[in-house]
């Protein structure tokens, strides 16, 4: 036996490749066969787990606070404003808003003129963003810029009912959540 094994190594090294892969491949497409690949959809298209957690992360920074009770939201009513404000992104982007870079800026200086100065180094605005908000300054700048990208499509709409901007908007919000129609995959608990 060891006597062909090693008169035809390549062959059974091949064999035991070929195998593994094989068993691999097997493995990993059990195991996702009944996993969502997404957590839902809005509008008929697949929202990744990328842009869901972005969502969620905007939604706790800057929407999840009540102003007036030292309660926190619930994390049901959470969920339920991160799957608006996709909806609203969606639709900001469907319409071609766009954010500048300035724009950017001008809302984090906004954000920092809390601090003691504006003037900060670099270094000292990583430090900031991590430690404030526990994320990477590309990654902020680019929640930022969605964020003033939604800002941008509600302030256009409110203009659209100079009567009563809030009772337009909330009936123009209800049409695009149902036009939206979220679908918000649930995991099978094993």
């Amino acid at each position: 036996m060891l006597k062909f094994l090693r008169k035809n190594t390549k062959v059974v090294v091949w064999i035991v490749v070929i195998a593994f892969v094989g068993w691999g491949g097997f493995a990993a497409r059990t195991q996702f066969e009944g996993a969502n690949r997404s957590p839902g959809r809005v509008f008929g298209k697949e929202v990744s787990f990328r842009e869901y957690l972005q969502a969620g992360q905007i939604v706790d920074t800057f929407y999840a606070k009540p102003k007036d009770s030292k309660e926190p939201i619930s994390a049901e009513a959470v969920e339920a404003q991160t799957w608006q404000f996709l909806a609203l992104s969606h639709e900001a982007k469907k319409r071609k808003i766009n954010v500048s870079d300035d724009e950017v800026r001008q809302s984090i200086a906004m954000l920092l003129s809390g601090k003691d100065t504006l003037d900060v180094s670099p270094e000292q605005y990583s430090m900031w963003i991590r430690g404030q908000f526990h994320r990477e300054p590309r990654e902020f700048e680019n929640q930022i810029r969605e964020n003033l990208r939604v800002r941008k499509l509600l302030d256009s709409i409110r203009k659209g009912f100079p009567d009563k901007p809030e009772e337009g908007m909330k009936a123009w919000l209800m049409e695009l959540i149902q036009k939206a129609n979220p679908e918000i995959y649930r995991s099978r608990s094993v």
